[in-house]
């Protein structure tokens, strides 16, 4: 049943002439009913589609419908999509007739008909492996003699006379709407004048009066309709919802309710003894209460009964026995429910069966009532006043979640004498339907890496799924989960070092588990360290557009329903002493239909976070929208921040082996991740090798980037390399790979750190050639002239250097990166310094990050014996940016210089994050008093 839909709106299986149910195609003139298209009146000049002519006969609680289609093969494309015809039909309810098979070449009208053209019949059934047993046969044809220019016309029909309507009779014709280009096209319903008929295409399109002629009703309408006004995507669906006409003989739901259900109350009879009676009496053993016996029947018709849309014998719409079902341990949406339904009563629980839609629910009311409009079965139990909700086609139902109601807005009960239709009211689901718990160890310091232990609990239908990977036990499969994970993980390059899946059978939850290691969680923000808090699912983007005036009366649909839990901890550096929350740490709000309910707080060492969500399915009414929008911009503007204590403690000032006894199990979980991932995949490996760099463990990082550089050689490993070697000093090495790098990548970043490299190594002339040959745009332009100017200044010239810096300023005064650059030319090569300052101080002033141009000023001032106020620069440096070893090393050398011991540390420190300074500073006169 959840596939009829999409049979009836097929035009394939929309035609029809008198009945003769059988498997044969038949062949015959078109009824007289049917007010034939002649060729003479296609438009030659016109669209390829020339025509699409729909026209149905409602009679007799016999619905016939006929097509006729016209198409002028343009082109190869389309004379490979004509070649073959396929036509579906359901014999068991009627007949496929073939009325006209004709190629119209000039004017010349060649009947392949006439010349005994057939088609032919497959009698395999197409949706087996999608667990369909749908009964359809399908007629194939390879049209002959069909030529690139020619038109091709078929015209045929399909009648169908269903048994489980009895006298009632249904036609639905979908309504394309420009910008559908075709030469002619219409829909004409008709039925005879003394049966009562009614038709809608609700307020989509204003239908014209039928018109009474030689005793029926004729009900036409041109097609294409005009393009129908836009509509936001988060409208309700049935303001989006496709034009749709629908002809019927149901005066009412409480009709259609009436004829069906005789159906199902037969279909459900369970005989004293039986199979059947035997599972409730089991279930009853078990237990005493009637939710606990609902859920588990609802269980055993998901597990015990397999999926097979069986649409055999007027099976589309009438359901096996429950006997035959449970017999058969197969069946579809119907026979499944039937089945719950017959152990219900068994067991007196009052119930019914009823008729849903799984897409577009919330249109129900507006439409025809005709069996079409759904597709799904499923129970409807009542228990204590509490309606529930049942789908046997569902999976894993349990106590814990056998009250959750599914996204169908409206059931229509199955009640003798009939019923209407019944809103399906939403609640808050009894457990969440994903569960997050999250522990992360930052306890090795703010600037180090974060291992992290996540646990992902996923209950009900939306876990089950997981069960078959369970089973399967591949290590392939868990592969390509971490691989998953490690992309869509709200962590900086974070690598899984373990996963792992189980299922909870009895409480039908999955349970997903990987732990791993990350980048630190921490920022630098405004001279501290802070993390903004994770706190689960976020308001972000809500900003429904009803700017324009058609749509500021539309609602906004809202999805659901949804639970979510998440819960971390972070365990803190030094056990949490000094670290404060700021920011709404507690709160219970929401817009729109969200709930969100979250706190954070710390304690014993770590700062925990609960967050929880609730989505109700629903919509937003207009004159409430823009309070939800501004209840949403309140949520997303109460962060929770995480704040250090004002002094931490930096990996550069441990000594080596408290550094190393840190950093070992950073180094094992990467490990972990580069023998879990794919052989081919180099992420876990690169993590490791940059880690190990910010560690000042360079040999090692060399060991990794050499492996990467062997595997999958690429600019980016050569560059990397490149950066390790001249920290160990193999400056050779390091040049070789800043032009292996560029080869392969010529970017100019690249070729800038080259010629720096080789400038320093005496190679002068080298790089002053390849900088004079680059292409360098605008904002490049200050880049350059500053390497050109230090590689003449190391050639000698440190004046002439200069100027070219000057000739920079005159041209962009304002521009900080630019004066900057200046500024520390004349400090490093010690040149022009009378008017350095000035020039230094309006790089400071001109900057948005300030450390840079401090340190440079520091320089000049140094130069120029001004101690005090250079340590001053340095110090407000290394405040606003702690890892800038080169600041650490000046101002070693200043203290020093000025007899104070602990430059002595600076120097050190900012030798153990990059040794090569001593070499650079000393190359400019800048070392330190011995």
């Amino acid at each position: 049943m959840r596939y009829l839909r999409a049979a009836l709106f097929s035009t394939a299986a929309l035609y029809a002439l008198p009945v003769h149910a059988g498997e044969e195609v038949l062949y015959a003139a078109a009824p007289d009913w049917v007010e034939e298209v002649t060729d003479e009146s296609l438009d030659a000049e016109g669209p390829a589609a020339m025509l699409h002519d729909w026209q149905y006969r409602l009679e007799g609680g016999v619905e016939h419908a006929y097509t006729d289609a016209a198409i002028r093969l343009d082109n190869p494309q389309a004379l490979m999509q004509a070649g073959t015809l396929s036509l579906g039909w359901l014999p068991d309810k009627g007949d496929l007739t073939v009325h006209r098979l004709e190629i119209l070449r000039g004017d010349q009208v060649i009947d392949l008909l006439a010349q005994g053209v057939t088609f032919d019949v497959l009698r395999r059934e197409q949706g087996l492996e999608q667990r369909l047993l749908d009964g359809q046969l399908t007629a194939t044809l390879a049209v002959p003699g069909l030529r690139e220019g020619d038109v091709l016309r078929v015209a045929h029909s399909i009648s169908v006379d269903d048994q489980a309507l009895g006298e009632h009779v249904q036609a639905l014709q979908f309504l394309p709407a420009d910008p559908w280009q075709v030469g002619f096209s219409r829909v004409i319903m008709s039925w005879p004048e003394g049966e009562e008929m009614y038709w809608s295409a609700e307020e989509l399109v204003d239908l014209p009066e039928p018109q009474l002629r030689d005793g029926y009703k004729y009900l036409e309408l041109a097609l294409p309709l005009a393009e129908p006004a836009p509509v936001p995507n988060d409208a309700p669906t049935r303001y989006r919802r496709p034009s749709v006409l629908r002809v019927g003989s149901f005066a009412s739901w409480d009709e259609l309710s009436a004829v069906m259900t005789p159906h199902f109350e037969a279909a459900a009879v369970v005989e004293p003894g039986s199979e059947v009676a035997e599972q409730a009496a089991a279930i009853m053993a078990r237990t005493g209460d009637a939710k606990e016996r609902m859920a588990l029947a609802t269980r055993l018709v998901q597990d015990e009964v397999s999926y097979l849309l069986n649409g055999l014998d007027g099976g589309n719409y009438l359901p096996q026995t429950s006997a035959e079902t449970w017999k058969n341990r197969f069946g579809d949406c119907k026979a499944k429910s039937v089945l719950l339904l017959s152990l219900l009563r068994e067991m007196d629980i009052e119930s019914e069966v009823v008729l849903v839609t799984t897409q577009g629910g919330d249109a129900v009311p507006e439409l025809l009532p005709l069996p079409a409009t759904f597709d799904h079965m499923i129970v409807h139990a009542v228990i204590d006043g509490t309606d529930y909700w049942l789908d046997g086609t569902s999976a894993a139902a349990r106590l814990h979640n056998i009250a959750d109601v599914p996204p169908f807005h409206y059931a229509l009960p199955l009640r003798e004498g009939g019923t209407g239709l019944m809103a399906m009211e939403q609640r808050d689901l009894e457990m969440p339907r994903m569960a997050m718990k999250v522990e992360l160890d930052h306890s090795a310091g703010t600037d180090w890496p974060v291992l992290f232990d996540i646990e992902i609990d996923v209950s009900g239908p939306y876990g089950a799924p997981l069960r078959a990977l369970v089973d399967a036990d591949n290590p392939e499969v868990l592969r390509q989960m971490a691989r998953s994970f490690t992309g869509s993980a709200d962590m900086d390059d974070a690598r899984i070092a373990d996963i792992e899946i189980a299922y909870d059978e009895e409480e039908a939850i999955a349970s997903v588990r990987l732990s791993g290691v990350a980048n630190s969680m921490f920022q630098w923000t405004d001279g501290r360290m802070e993390i903004e808090v994770e706190q689960g699912e976020e308001p972000e983007g809500f900003n429904p557009n009803r700017a324009r005036p058609a749509w500021r009366e539309i609602p906004v649909m809202t999805a659901g329903p949804g639970r979510q839990l998440y819960r971390s901890r972070l365990l803190l550096p030094d056990g949490g002493e000094g670290y404060s929350l700021s920011g709404d740490t507690d709160l219970d709000g929401g817009y729109g239909n969200v709930r969100i309910d979250r706190s954070a707080w710390i304690a014993d060492g770590a700062m925990y976070v609960r967050g929880e969500t609730f989505l109700t399915m629903g919509e937003i009414a207009p004159d409430e929208l823009s309070q939800a929008k501004r209840d949403a911009r309140r949520l997303e503007a109460t962060n929770v921040e995480l704040h250090t204590p004002a002094e931490v403690t930096w990996r550069w000032q441990l000594d080596e082996d408290e550094r190393q006894e840190r950093a070992q199990r950073f180094i094992d979980a990467y490990s972990k991740a580069i023998e879990l991932s794919d052989k081919d995949d180099m992420g876990a490996l690169q993590s490791r090798a940059m880690f190990l760099e910010t560690i000042y463990a360079y040999e090692d990082a060399l060991e990794d980037y050499n492996e990467l550089v062997e595997r999958t050689p690429s600019s980016w490993a050569f560059h990397r390399r490149s950066a390790v070697l001249e920290a160990l000093g193999r400056h050779e090495e390091a040049i070789a790979d800043l032009e292996a790098a560029y080869d392969l990548d010529p970017q100019n970043y690249t070729a800038f750190a080259l010629a720096r490299l080789m400038a320093y190594r005496g190679k002068t002339a080298e790089a002053q050639e390849l900088l004079e040959f680059l292409p360098v745009s605008d904002d490049e332009t200050w880049t350059l002239t500053d390497l050109l100017a230090t590689v003449t200044g190391l050639q000698g010239d440190a004046t002439a250097g200069q100027e070219m810096l000057a000739e920079q300023v005159f041209d962009k005064p304002t521009n900080a990166d630019v004066l900057n650059a200046d500024c520390w030319y004349r400090g490093l090569f010690n040149v022009a310094l009378d008017d350095a300052m000035d020039l230094c101080t309006r790089a400071v002033e001109r900057a948005s990050f300030v450390a840079a141009p401090l340190d440079s000023r520091a320089l000049v001032r140094f130069r120029l014996g001004m101690i005090d106020e250079a340590l001053a620069d340095l110090d407000a440096a290394l405040e606003l940016a702690p890892h800038l070893a080169p600041s650490m090393y000046l101002r070693g050398v200043i203290r020093l210089t000025a007899g104070d011991k602990a430059g002595e540390d600076d120097i050190t420190t900012a030798l153990r994050i990059s040794p090569q300074l001593e070499e650079f500073y000393a190359r400019h006169g800048i070392v330190p008093p011995r």
